[in-house]
């Protein structure tokens, strides 16, 4: 069974913030829709802040609940190696990708060359 995902619109508003597009989400083949860029499957909480309209408390919350429902897993990094990763996980890429195939929509985009 196919495993699908009930979020609010706050949920979903936090889940694409930053320069996470689902959109860019075509094949049900997890990170390998954009490459494996992480900067397209991730976000911090500044970049959180910079693109949604939340608080810092409401995103701590909405994290806290998109953790608990599978769509997000959180990489905890030490101070000194920059901001926590909060990533979407392969399952809710794919949940994501499967929704615009069926509606005919998304795109293929490629990575960003590092700098």
């Amino acid at each position: 069974m196919t495993r699908t995902y009930d979020l609010t619109e706050k949920e979903l508003k936090l889940a694409e913030c930053g320069n996470i597009k689902f959109e860019y989400f075509f094949e049900e083949t997890g990170y390998d829709n954009v490459d494996g860029d992480p900067a397209l499957t991730c976000f911090t909480l500044e970049d959180a802040l910079e693109t949604t309209d939340f608080t810092k408390h409401q995103i701590a919350g909405l994290i806290s609940s998109l953790e608990a429902k599978g769509v997000l897993y959180i990489e905890y990094r030490h101070p000194e190696e920059g901001p926590d990763l909060y990533y979407l996980t392969t399952g809710f890429i794919n949940f994501i990708a499967r929704k615009n195939i069926a509606n005919g929509t998304g795109r293929y985009v490629f990575a960003r060359e590092a700098n």
